[in-house]
């Protein structure tokens, strides 16, 4: 028969060997301050359609919530793209700024003057600190 001190030890080792794995699992996602860095890195680069950032971003916020609430808080109709996990956690940063629509409109004549944008929130993967997903709006 098992002794109460053995059974105890095992527990312990048990015990332990939880707490340092979930401790491991938050140590896997990237910080608040890396999640803003890599945000400000994706408004501050130019994209096909979107100049980089025209002045310094101000009133940057980050939250950290599952996918599917943060591409809710873009237009409450979205759902996450294909491939990826709904309750994965990710970083949701918002920031006020300017940035330049640079793709005409097809078939207008004149071409209108693109409306500039002054809000841009990213969705940051939580574990690698690359954007899923963006939105700029007036």
């Amino acid at each position: 028969m098992i002794s109460r001190q053995v059974l105890f030890q095992a527990l312990a080792v048990i015990l332990l060997t939880s707490c340092a794995s979930a401790t491991q699992n938050l140590k896997s996602y990237i910080s608040k301050q890396e999640a803003i860095d890599a945000a400000a890195e994706v408004a501050s680069t130019s994209q096909p359609e979107i100049s980089r950032a025209q002045k310094e971003p101000s009133n940057i916020r980050a939250e950290q919530m599952t996918l599917l609430e943060a591409v809710k808080k873009i237009s409450r109709d979205n759902q996450p793209a294909s491939g990826y996990d709904p309750n994965m956690i990710v970083w949701f940063v918002t920031m006020d700024g300017l940035w330049l629509n640079e793709m005409e409109a097809p078939g207008l004549t004149p071409p209108a003057e693109p409306a500039p944008y002054h809000h841009y929130a990213i969705i940051i993967d939580a574990k690698n600190g690359l954007e899923i997903e963006s939105s700029l709006t007036p």
